[in-house]
């Protein structure tokens, strides 16, 4: 069935099929889109779909023709943070997590901070192309890392990357899109692929060194952009697809999106396959509403992940030590080379669990012990092994 998708054409070309005329945003009621091209919307096929239709957009249109039949029918549940009456982060973090979760949130960020060499950036407005260039390159190298972990496969994101290189660029720079990125030093450990409409912003796809894990930099991440949205009058954040228990904690707003169907009157077999494709729709959204879908979803990637070889990193056993123990024949690594990165986020956990800084520790070899490694911080020790040692230190 020819098809459109309502989201991208609006955000990424600002073109609709010429049915739509305006969209407003539904909780200011402000103007954000009107369709440039005045043309009669003609049906160019028997039958035609607009997918993911937002429930934030107020949509004016236009009368049909005659010969044009029309079906609507919800599909998936959208969520968003309204920032109306949102005076600061701290606001909306007390209304919406209690006291112990608002301390995990926070120490989460100050761990991360004094770990490692952070720093935060919005590209909005302004990029250097050279910059440009890396972000993308490390967008999707983390992405097809987080794809594979996840046993995701075809991942479409990896997948239409061309065009988002090709055009985001610009998009930067009219402030129809951005990047929010945390580094460490100059690598980006988590990046923030959003598209702006005046007022909206919608995160449309985000990513993150896994690595790091442990220090949930996704909600570091969005506790950074929620402040950065009070300041700049930014009036709704919204997410991708999907219904998270995540999104439900930090979101004050659901919606719907919804499919529109258009086929012809006169064309029985248009009127069938829409009927049949409405049907399929309905059925699956069901399913999705049962938690049918979801129950699939969780036994796929289930299965998936036991079918996956564990990395030499998680067959390693990990140890802390006092720290007045002492070793020889020891080699010190540069864990950073690519020979030892599967050592990095046991590394970085290591850190996380003994709060000393990056710039702080040495890794070593043990060389009478294969695949045995040490760390030493300034304050703490710990031994990573896949044997037990029985040689005196």
């Amino acid at each position: 069935m020819n098809s459109t998708n309502f989201f991208f054409d609006a955000y990424t070309k600002e073109e609709l099929p010429t049915h739509y005329r305006q969209l407003h945003n539904r909780y200011t009621n402000e103007l954000l889109f009107s369709n440039t091209n005045d043309k009669e919307f003609q049906l160019l096929h028997s039958t035609f779909v607009v997918h993911d239709v937002p429930g934030y957009f107020k949509l004016t249109t236009r009368n049909l023709p005659e010969n044009v039949g029309f079906h609507t029918i919800k599909q998936y549940p959208g969520f968003l943070i309204d920032f109306k009456n949102v005076p600061s982060l701290n606001d909306y973090l007390n209304d919406r997590f209690g006291k112990s979760s608002r301390y995990k949130l926070r120490r989460e960020q100050k761990k991360l901070e004094q770990c490692f060499d952070i720093r935060y950036e919005m590209y909005f407005g302004a990029i250097d192309k050279d910059v440009y260039d890396f972000i993308m390159d490390e967008f999707y190298r983390l992405l097809a890392l987080r794809s594979l972990e996840k046993g995701i496969k075809d991942n479409i994101n990896l997948t239409t990357q061309k065009f988002y290189r090709e055009n985001v660029y610009q998009m930067i720079i009219d402030k129809k899109a951005s990047f929010y990125i945390i580094y460490n030093g100059n690598m980006p450990i988590d990046i923030c692929l959003n598209f702006h409409m005046k007022n909206v912003i919608f995160q449309y796809i985000r990513t993150y060194d896994i690595d790091y894990s442990k220090f949930n930099t996704g909600y570091t991440d969005l506790m950074k952009q929620i402040e950065w949205c009070i300041a700049n009058q930014i009036k709704l954040i919204t997410f991708s697809k999907g219904d998270f228990y995540w999104k439900r904690r930090w979101c004050n707003t659901v919606y719907n999106y919804d499919y529109h169907i258009f086929f012809k009157k006169k064309d029985l077999g248009a009127r069938i396959k829409a009927k049949l494709y409405y049907l399929s729709k309905a059925l699956k959204q069901y399913a999705r509403e049962k938690g049918i879908i979801e129950k699939y979803n969780a036994n796929r990637t289930k299965y998936a992940n036991s079918k996956k070889t564990s990395p030499l990193s998680d067959t390693l056993k990990f140890n802390r030590i006092p720290f007045e123990t002492e070793f020889s024949n020891i080699e010190l690594i540069d864990y950073r080379i690519k020979k030892f990165g599967f050592l990095r986020r046991r590394i970085y956990d290591f850190l996380y669990e003994s709060d000393e800084k990056q710039a702080d520790i040495a890794i070593y070899s043990i060389l009478y012990q294969p695949e045995s490694y040490l760390f030493i911080g300034k304050k703490s020790k710990a031994l990573l092994s896949s044997t037990s040692f029985t040689t005196s230190f």
